[in-house]
């Protein structure tokens, strides 16, 4: 079965945006809501986001005008059509609200109808009852799911092979980057990362250790040129392998995280595997050459750090503010 029909419910933050996204790539999309004054709202957001998308040469006036004309809105489910190939659910993280939803598409609609569901952490699979249970999935989106391209796709325990698969293709058709998470954990996988993160920020903030703009300067220019070249994996294989499992075996540092280190790392030191300058870690580089390796790299490092350059707000507002003194002292 192709995809061609979808059901977005909840047409807010997140609703309005899946359903300009689907809409974009061809597909015919019906957005429900039980306010039809969020329905309005929703069609102004997705005519103006359009509009945005125009502007900066991303997609013609011709896309735009036909991905509008391929949403309508429905207040409540008394006249929407039974045909939706995929319904996504996207009303707000209440497990009461979610579960009495669950069961009212169950009844609603066809049994061959894909049901996902954006939670960003509630186990939906164990909320919702269905009769369907092989064609319930987990698609986690992030804002604004109309740029960003990673979508969390979840496997819950009886979701069959089948329905992922067609899930993964519909997504790649619309130009995202799903990731499949073969079983569902709290936060699945960005959010548990974010929430690591963010513990470290508010203990460096609130202890003193450093002010909320220097730590944003600090990843900025370390991270944040970095990620987008060599990940948060890869970046090891760069390292050196045995470099780090050397540090993870490093009691002075290990003991401040209560950490102790990767076996997934220790088999990869012991099979000789240590990254780019073995030829093969996480990563396999096909035989070329460590200058080579390096050297694309940092090309593109350099073309992050001058899109950073670019977009640093904060500097941007030391800029605007140096012109300001500039202009009262000629």
């Amino acid at each position: 079965m192709e995809i061609q029909k979808v059901m977005i419910i909840g047409a807010g933050t997140m609703g309005h945006a899946l359903a300009q996204t689907f809409a974009q790539g061809g597909l015919w999309v019906y957005c429900v809501d039980t306010d039809e004054g969020i329905l309005r709202k929703a069609l102004g957001l997705i005519r103006a986001s359009l509009a945005t998308l125009e502007n900066q040469g991303i997609i013609s006036e011709g896309v735009s005008k036909a991905a509008f004309e391929k949403i309508r809105t429905f207040v409540g489910f008394d006249q929407v059509p039974r045909d939706p190939d995929l319904i996504i659910e996207a009303i707000y993280e209440d497990e009461h609200a979610k579960k009495e939803l669950f069961a009212k598409i169950d009844q609603l609609f066809p049994l061959e109808t894909i049901i996902a569901s954006n939670t960003s952490y509630l186990n939906v699979f164990e909320l919702a009852k269905l009769r369907r249970p092989e064609r319930f999935i987990i698609t986690h989106w992030f804002t604004p799911p109309h740029i960003i391209p990673v979508v969390e796709v979840v496997r819950g325990p009886q979701t069959s092979s089948d329905t992922v698969r067609q899930i993964m293709s519909l997504l790649e058709k619309l130009g995202k980057k799903p990731i499949l998470v073969e079983r569902y954990l709290p936060g699945f996988i960005v959010n548990r990362l974010q929430r690591v993160i963010g513990k470290e920020i508010f203990s460096l903030i609130d202890n003193g250790i450093i002010s909320p703009q220097d730590l944003d300067t600090a990843v900025k220019y370390s991270l944040g040129i970095r990620i987008p070249v060599v990940g948060v994996v890869q970046r090891y294989d760069y390292a050196g392998l045995d470099f780090s499992l050397m540090t993870q075996k490093n009691e002075f540092i290990s003991k401040e995280f209560n950490e102790t280190p990767s076996k997934t790392l220790g088999d990869l030191v012991r099979a000789g595997h240590l990254g780019v300058k073995s030829g093969k870690g996480f990563y396999d580089y096909g035989g070329k050459a460590q200058e080579e390796i390096l050297r694309n790299r940092d090309i593109r490092l350099l073309k992050v750090k001058d899109l950073i350059d670019q977009f640093d707000v904060t500097q941007v507002l030391h800029n605007e503010e140096d012109r300001s003194i500039k202009n009262k002292n000629p």
